[in-house]
């Protein structure tokens, strides 16, 4: 009968715990910026020119670094503008890391002409920025669930 009964366990209560989500404000906020950040998208026309492109890609950015300001309002209330200035700075890093990797070795110098590297640049930095902010909600979605386990009289004050 013990055997049985572990059996059941390690069988269903797995699915029993995972079941376990994000509820209440949190989770409609949360699931409103996964939306907003799901509508940040790369809108081009077709043969598009360079400078189009380009512009797109920092659309990209522009959009998602909106969506992660709002994350911050709403969850980072006491670091809000730390927070936001560090975002900043992510941002800028992140743009200088593609530009360095891509376009400044000494090799790209002597194979790299035009503005499509440019271009490389800015795509992979505008996919990197939505995948950080993706990240964000997907904390704030743990987070989330992890407070939904609480009980409803725990005292989250610090």
């Amino acid at each position: 009968m013990r055997i049985f009964l572990v059996c059941f366990c390690i069988l269903f209560c797995p699915s029993l715990i995972c079941a376990s989500e994000c509820v209440g404000e949190n989770a409609k906020l949360i699931k409103q910026l996964e939306n907003k950040l799901d509508n940040c998208k790369i809108d081009m026309p077709d043969n598009a020119t360079d400078i189009e492109m380009i512009n797109a890609y920092n659309n990209l950015t522009k959009c998602s670094k909106d969506v992660a300001y709002q994350i911050f309002d709403s969850f980072y209330k006491n670091k809000n503008e730390d927070i936001k200035n560090d975002f900043n700075k992510v941002i800028e890093a992140t743009y200088m890391h593609y530009q360095n990797l891509i376009k400044n070795s000494d090799l790209a110098k002597k194979l790299y002409t035009g503005t499509m590297y440019e271009i490389q640049v800015n795509t992979n930095a505008s996919l990197k920025v939505k995948e950080i902010v993706q990240e964000y909600l997907q904390e704030m979605k743990s987070q989330c669930v992890d407070m939904s386990d609480l009980p409803d009289d725990f005292n989250t004050d610090i």
